[in-house]
């Protein structure tokens, strides 16, 4: 796998118009690493929340991955699984770039700089035993605890800002939540290959946005 010709970034934070469905935009139900979410809008289809400005579709030929992190504000990271996602994420979305040919390495007035992020918000519900068990919830929780019959579950995102990487106006935004995943029986172990499904779904998304947004090339 072939990586991006200047250095990403990677940090790690602790502290389509089809099928779209109206659904009211709550910052609270988000991680808060956005700037703005009321600009989303619930796309049944994608199972995912998306922003487009329309006025610039088809303005951008190509993407610069900016930088790759893991954020939370309320739930403690398991920093060993929480590099290996980001390192996977990032490789992954390089790589995804480079076989659509779609990969820039500088700024232009054509290019989209895409920042990306697995986020994390523990929030309380008694017995919620569909979020507790998603594996994808041990960046955040460990991967012991993960499995454990807790009071709270961690609501773990993808989400990703693309913006015109010259005036760094926003042009595209999507959240993808993790709860898509076989759930794991409480007293199950968990490793980095119970996660990874997950990741692979959330890159491809996040290809399938860049299909939708970007501009058409002759031959495509």
């Amino acid at each position: 796998m072939k990586t991006l010709g200047k250095l990403i970034v990677i940090l790690l934070v602790v502290g389509s118009t089809t099928a779209m469905a109206a659904r009211e935009i709550k910052t609270a139900d988000f991680s808060g690493w956005m700037d703005n979410y009321d600009t989303l809008t619930y796309n049944e289809e994608r199972n995912a929340f998306l922003f487009f400005n329309e006025e610039k579709r088809g303005t951008y030929h190509q993407a610069m991955l900016e930088s790759a992190v893991l954020y939370t504000k309320n739930a403690k990271a398991e920093t060993k699984i929480a590099t290996k996602a980001t390192d996977y994420m990032a490789a992954g979305v390089s790589d995804l770039l480079e076989r659509k040919g779609l990969l820039a390495t500088e700024a232009g007035p054509k290019v989209m700089r895409l920042r990306i992020a697995i986020t994390g918000a523990e929030k309380s519900k008694e017995d919620l035993k569909a979020y507790n068990f998603v594996p994808v919830s041990a960046l955040f929780r460990g991967a012991q605890a993960a499995t454990g019959k807790v009071a709270t579950y961690i609501d773990t995102s993808f989400e990703g800002v693309m913006v015109d990487s010259m005036t760094g106006e926003p042009v595209a935004a999507i959240v993808a939540k993790g709860i898509e995943e076989t759930e794991k029986r409480s007293g199950d172990s968990l490793s980095f290959e119970d996660i990874q499904p997950t990741l692979d779904k959330w890159i491809e998304q996040l290809g399938r946005t860049l299909d939708e947004y970007l501009a058409k090339r002759e031959g495509s």
